[in-house]
C-alpha cells in the first residue's frame, strides 16, 4: 500500500508554520482531488487545505488548535480503504500535492489547460479587476502558455474577488488564479505574487473597483478556451461535433482540461473521464535526462515559450534522427508563386504536399509504445518569428485539399497572430509535418530538430551556386534513409516543375526560361560590378550573399557612388542644419525664448557634412569586403565579351575575365547648351548638383535653373542659410513628376520665400564667380537680368558611356542610356545594366532596387523592375511626393482613374 503526507503549505516566503483549525474530513473519509481537507490560520488569513491526490484521509492528524511547521505533515492519504492510521514507526517520504485557498473563497478560476503540452500559464493581463461584475462568457484574464497568449472565459456570473494572482505569476494548470463570489460585498482584495517554481513571494492589497461598475461587453468566441474551475461548478460545454459523458466533462471542468482534439476511447468514440485524466499533464517539473551543469551567474526564470522549447528540445534528444539533404532550383516555383499572388512560403508548403502523396509514411509518427499513427491529413507546421523573438509554429491545416489562394488567405491570418503569439490551440497543435525556412537570414546551411509527434521536419536554407539546400531531418523510427530521399527526389521534381501542378506555372517556367544566369567557365570572377553606387553595391551585396564570387570595381575610394558623394547623403546634412534654422522660428510659440536668431556657422556645417559622409563610406567598404566583395579601386572599360580592363588610380592596369557583368556607373549632371553656361563650369561661376559641394561660404545671392527635386531642395535649403534666391523652370510648373494639384501647392509655399518663374526661356548666363549675370525671358516674353554670386544649373542628369567600349561587348543603347529590359538586362544577354546609366527615375532607391533584380535575374530567378510602381519624394518643407502612377499617366495607360 502507498501512503502520502499531508504536509502544512507556505503561503508567503514569510510563513513559517500554521494553526489547525478545522478538519473538513475525518480519518477513513474518501478523498478526491481538490477536495478541502482542512482550514489552517496562517500569518495572513484562514486558509483552506485543498489535496490532489485521491485516496482516504489517515492518522494520525494533527489536533485542532495545534501549531504546524511548514512543510511537516498534517495528516496523511492512503490507497486503502478502512486504513485509518499509519504505523507509529512509518516513514512517509512521498507528498500529497496542497494548494491553500482563502477560507469561504468563492468558486476559483484557474489556470486553463490550453495545450497538451501546457502544465503552467503565466498572468499576462487581467481584463476584470476585483469587485467588477462578472458575467458568463466575459474575458477576465489573458495568460501566456507554452504556445501562445490566450483569453481566459469564465461561465459563472458574479464578481472578481482575490486572492488574485498578480500580472508576471507562474500558475500550474488547475491550479486558482482568482476567484468568483455571488456578492460584490464578499469580494477580496488580496493580490498574490506566485513564482516561477510556483510559490507565493508576496501577498498585499489591490484596489478594488466598485461593484456597480458597468461590465465589459462579452467578447464572442468561435470555440471558447474551457476554463475549468475545482468544486461546485458545471460541466464543460461539449465539445463541437463531438460526444462526452457529463462525469467526463465534470471533470474536464476540475482539471481544467480542453476537450477539442480530445482522442475518445468509449463507445463509438465518445470521451470518458479516464480520457480526461490522461489529458491532464503531470504538474511534476518535467525531468531533464541529461546531466545538469552548474553555470555561474544569476539567472532568471525562463518565459512560457522558452521553457516549452528547452523541455521539447530534450525530449527530441531522445529521438534517433537521421539528415538527407538535396540542394533544389527554386527559381521555377518563385516565378510561379507571385504569378498566384501567393507567398513562397505557402507554394512550398504545397510542394510538399504534392510531392507527400507519394510517400504518406513521412507523415506518420511514432506513438508510444511500438504504435504508428498512420495519418492522411496534412497540416504542416512552419515556423514563424514572433515579435518578442520567440519562436512559434502555426498549422497551415487541410493543405492536400485546398487550393493555393485558400491557403495564401489561411496563411495570412495566421502569421498575423502568430507574430503577436494570438493564436487558438487548434492553430498550433499537432502538427503532422514541419518546415523551417532559414534561407532568409542567409544561412547556408542548417538542420532542424524535429519534436516528439511528427517523424519529418524539413530546414530550408539560403539559395547557393548549386541551388537551394533542403535538408530532412527523419525520426528513425518511422523512417529510413531511402524513404526520405525518394521523398526530396520527388519534391525537386515537384518545385522544379511547378507547370505540371500550379496555375500559371507553365508562364513562368518560360519567364524563368527567358532568364540568363551567370554563365559557367574558368573565370576570374563569377560577376564584375562596375560602380559602387546604390546599385552597383545592392547587385554585389545579394549576389556575394548567395555564395556568388563578385568583384565591384569604383572609381573612388569608398563606395557609395552619387547619393553619398554629391547626392542623397551631403544634400540631407545641408538640410538638417536648414531645418534647425527654420525651426526656430516657431521656438517662442513654444515657450522656448532667446533662440530666434541663429547664425550659421558653414565651417561647421561642412565638417559635419564631411564626417557624415567618411564615416559611412568607410562602413560601406568594411561591410562589402565583410561580405567576400572584391573591392577594387579604378575605372573599368570592356575588353571583350567576358574581359574587363582596370585602370587603378596609381599603378599598371590589369584586366580580368568575368562570366556576367553588371554595369552601374550612374549618370554625371547635365549642363544644357545655354550661352555661357559651361564656359563658366571651370571658373566656378556655374556649378552642378556635382560641383556645389566645394562652395567656400553660401552666396548671397543664387540663381538656379531647373525646378526639379535638385532645384527646388537647394533653394530652400540656401534661403534657409540666408541666401536670396531664384528659381528659373523651362515648364509651366515645378517638378513635374508630381500630381500637378500638389506641385502648385508647393510653388504657393515656395513663392513666399524665393522667387520662382515658370515657363522661362534662359538667355545668357556670364560674368565672374561672385558677380555672374542670368539672363532670362518670362513666359510673356519679358527679359530680365539676375545679378547673382553663382548660378546653379540644375537641370537634370545623363548617362555618360563614352569610355565604357560598350560596342565591343555588344550592348546597345537607347540614346545616351543603356537600353535594358525589365530584368535590367542589356541587348549582350550576360550583361545587366542599372541604376542611372539605364535612365528612368535617377533615384538611389531605384537603382538599389534594380541592383537586386539583376541579382535575382544572375541567380536564376525571374524577377522585374516596374517603373509604374516606384515612388520619389522631394525633401522640401512641405515635402512633396509621388507613388505609381499619377491621374495623367494612369489615363494615359487606360487606366480609369
Amino acid at each position: 500500500m502507498n501512503h502520502y503526507a499531508i504536509t502544512m503549505p507556505q503561503l508567503s516566503d514569510t510563513m513559517t508554520e500554521g494553526v489547525v483549525v478545522t478538519w473538513e474530513k475525518q480519518a477513513g473519509d474518501r478523498v478526491e482531488r481538490g477536495d478541502i481537507v482542512a482550514t489552517v490560520e496562517t500569518d495572513k488569513a484562514i486558509m483552506d487545505v485543498e489535496v490532489f491526490k485521491a485516496g482516504y484521509l489517515a492518522g494520525p492528524l494533527a489536533e485542532v488548535g495545534a501549531t504546524i511547521a511548514v512543510g511537516a505533515a498534517l495528516g496523511y492519504i492512503t490507497d486503502t480503504a478502512g486504513d485509518v492510521a499509519i504505523a507509529a514507526d512509518e516513514v512517509v517520504e512521498e507528498k500529497a500535492q496542497t494548494e491553500m485557498i482563502p477560507h469561504h473563497a468563492g468558486t476559483p478560476i484557474v489556470m486553463p489547460q490550453l495545450s497538451d503540452t501546457m502544465t503552467e500559464g503565466v498572468v499576462v493581463t487581467w481584463e476584470k479587476q476585483p469587485g467588477d461584475r462578472i458575467r458568463r462568457g466575459d474575458i477576465v484574464a489573458t495568460v501566456e502558455t507554452d504556445k501562445a497568449i490566450m483569453d481566459v472565459e469564465v461561465f459563472q456570473e458574479g464578481f472578481l474577488s482575490g486572492p488574485i494572482a498578480d500580472v508576471g505569476s507562474v500558475v500550474e494548470v488547475g491550479h486558482p488564479m482568482a476567484f468568483i463570489v455571488d456578492d460584490a460585498a464578499k469580494a477580496n482584495d488580496t493580490g498574490v505574487t506566485i513564482s516561477a517554481d510556483h510559490k507565493v513571494k508576496d501577498t498585499h492589497k489591490v484596489a478594488p473597483h466598485p461593484a456597480d461598475k458597468p461590465a465589459t461587453i462579452p467578447v464572442p468566441k468561435a470555440a471558447p478556451a474551457q476554463v475549468s474551475a475545482a468544486g461546485n461548478v458545471p460541466p464543460v460545454a461539449r465539445p463541437q461535433g463531438r460526444q462526452a459523458s457529463p462525469y467526463a466533462r465534470k471533470v474536464a471542468a476540475q482539471l481544467g482540461v480542453n476537450l477539442t482534439g480530445l482522442a475518445g476511447s468509449g463507445p463509438a468514440g465518445v470521451i470518458v473521464a479516464a480520457d480526461v485524466a490522461r489529458a491532464r499533464p503531470s504538474m511534476q517539473e518535467v525531468a531533464h535526462s541529461l546531466p545538469q551543469v552548474d553555470v555561474p551567474g544569476q539567472g532568471r526564470a525562463m518565459t512560457s515559450m522558452e521553457k516549452a522549447v528547452s523541455h521539447a528540445m530534450t525530449a527530441s534528444l531522445t529521438l534517433p534522427t537521421f539528415n538527407v539533404t538535396v540542394n533544389i532550383d527554386t527559381a521555377k516555383l518563385t516565378a510561379a508563386a507571385k504569378a498566384n499572388k501567393v507567398s513562397v512560403t505557402v507554394a512550398i508548403a504545397k510542394a510538399c504536399s504534392v510531392a507527400m502523396a507519394k510517400f504518406p509514411r513521412m507523415n506518420w509518427a511514432y506513438q508510444p509504445v511500438d504504435k504508428l499513427v498512420e495519418r492522411a491529413n496534412h497540416d504542416f507546421g512552419v515556423a514563424v518569428m514572433s515579435n518578442d523573438g520567440g519562436l512559434v509554429v502555426p498549422i497551415l491545416h487541410g493543405i492536400e485539399k485546398k487550393p493555393l489562394q485558400a491557403l495564401q488567405s489561411d496563411w495570412t491570418g495566421l502569421v498575423e497572430r502568430a507574430r503577436v503569439r494570438k493564436l487558438a490551440p487548434a492553430e498550433y497543435s499537432n502538427p503532422t509535418f514541419t518546415i523551417s525556412n532559414m534561407g532568409m537570414l542567409g544561412v547556408s546551411h542548417f538542420t532542424a530538430i524535429p519534436t516528439p509527434g511528427i517523424s519529418a521536419i524539413l530546414a530550408i536554407a539560403a539559395n547557393g551556386p548549386q541551388g537551394t539546400p533542403f535538408t530532412i531531418t527523419g525520426d528513425h523510427r518511422v523512417l529510413n534513409g531511402a524513404d526520405v530521399a525518394l521523398y526530396l527526389a520527388t519534391l525537386k521534381q515537384t518545385i522544379e516543375a511547378p507547370e505540371a501542378w500550379m496555375a500559371g506555372g507553365a508562364a513562368a517556367a518560360e519567364a524563368v526560361a527567358a532568364v540568363s544566369p551567370i554563365p559557367e567557365g574558368n573565370w576570374d570572377v563569377q560577376v564584375v560590378v562596375v560602380g559602387g553606387g546604390p546599385g552597383g553595391e545592392d547587385c554585389a551585396r545579394d549576389l556575394a550573399d548567395h555564395g556568388v564570387k563578385v568583384m565591384m570595381v569604383n572609381n573612388e575610394p569608398f563606395p557609395g557612388g552619387e547619393c553619398l558623394w554629391r547626392g542623397c547623403i551631403p544634400s540631407k546634412a545641408w538640410r538638417a542644419a536648414a531645418d534647425n534654422i527654420r525651426n526656430r522660428a516657431h521656438d517662442a510659440e513654444m515657450g522656448v525664448d532667446g533662440t530666434n536668431t541663429p547664425k550659421l556657422n558653414w565651417e561647421q556645417v561642412e565638417k559635419h557634412r564631411r564626417w557624415v559622409q567618411t564615416s559611412r563610406g568607410e562602413m560601406a567598404l568594411k561591410a562589402d569586403r565583410g561580405m567576400k566583395i572584391d573591392v577594387r579601386e579604378g575605372y573599368g572599360e570592356f575588353v571583350d565579351a567576358h574581359t574587363l580592363k582596370i585602370t587603378p588610380v596609381e599603378g599598371e592596369p590589369y584586366t580580368v575575365s568575368f562570366g556576367a557583368a553588371v554595369i552601374a556607373t550612374g549618370a554625371p549632371a547635365f549642363v544644357p547648351p545655354i550661352p555661357g553656361a559651361r564656359e563658366n563650369l571651370a571658373s566656378g561661376g556655374v556649378v552642378t548638383s556635382d560641383t556645389i559641394w566645394n562652395l567656400a561660404a553660401p552666396p548671397k545671392k543664387l540663381g538656379i535653373v531647373g525646378g526639379g527635386v535638385i532645384g527646388v531642395e537647394m533653394a530652400q535649403i540656401f534661403r534657409d542659410f540666408g541666401t536670396e534666391v531664384l528659381m528659373l523652370e523651362r515648364h509651366e510648373r515645378i517638378l513635374a513628376e508630381i500630381e500637378d494639384e500638389i506641385g502648385k501647392t508647393l510653388i504657393a509655399a515656395l513663392e513666399k520665400e524665393i522667387t520662382v518663374v515658370t515657363g522661362a526661356a534662359i538667355n545668357e548666363v556670364s560674368g565672374t564667380p561672385g558677380a555672374m549675370k542670368l539672363r532670362y525671358a518670362n513666359k510673356d516674353g519679358v527679359e530680365s537680368v539676375f545679378d547673382c554670386d553663382i548660378v546653379l544649373m540644375a537641370t537634370g542628369k545623363r548617362p555618360d558611356t563614352g569610355k565604357l567600349n560598350l560596342d565591343k561587348v555588344g550592348v546597345e543603347l537607347d540614346g545616351a542610356a543603356i537600353k535594358v529590359n525589365a530584368r535590367c538586362q542589356t541587348s549582350a544577354p550576360h550583361i545587366y545594366a542599372v541604376g542611372d546609366v539605364i535612365g528612368g527615375y535617377m533615384l538611389a532607391h531605384t537603382a538599389a532596387t534594380q541592383g537586386r533584380v539583376a541579382a535575382d535575374n544572375l541567380l536564376g530567378h525571374a524577377s522585374v523592375y516596374d517603373q509604374d510602381k516606384d515612388c520619389g519624394v522631394t525633401f522640401s518643407r512641405p515635402q512633396a511626393g509621388f507613388v505609381g502612377l499619377s491621374v495623367a499617366q494612369a489615363k494615359a495607360k487606360g487606366i480609369d482613374a
